[in-house]
């Protein structure tokens, strides 16, 4: 089974929205002088990385999608009878 483009495409924008929120929340803690950890940044930088590999995977899923599939076709240069079964 294979993913479609839209379904990335969500999961893009949900994890770059929550990492660009925590990386509000991590700019206002830094503005009031509040700590601010490593392991806040690691994170709020994680989620806009997977977003931004999201919405890659959904660029290929597109392409994907948008290929022609080979569709059966008769074999060519064969030898025709003119009798049919059945």
């Amino acid at each position: 089974m294979k993913i479609k483009s839209g379904v990335w495409y969500w999961l893009a924008v949900a994890s770059g929205a929550v990492g660009l929120l925590y990386g509000m929340g991590l700019e206002g803690s830094f503005q009031t002088g509040g700590t601010v950890s490593d392991g806040t940044f690691i994170t709020a930088m994680v989620l806009i990385l997977l977003a931004v590999f999201f919405a890659r995977l959904g660029f290929a899923a597109e392409a994907r999608e948008k290929r022609r599939r080979k569709v059966h076709q008769q074999p060519r240069n064969t030898v025709k009878s003119g009798r049919k079964a059945g």
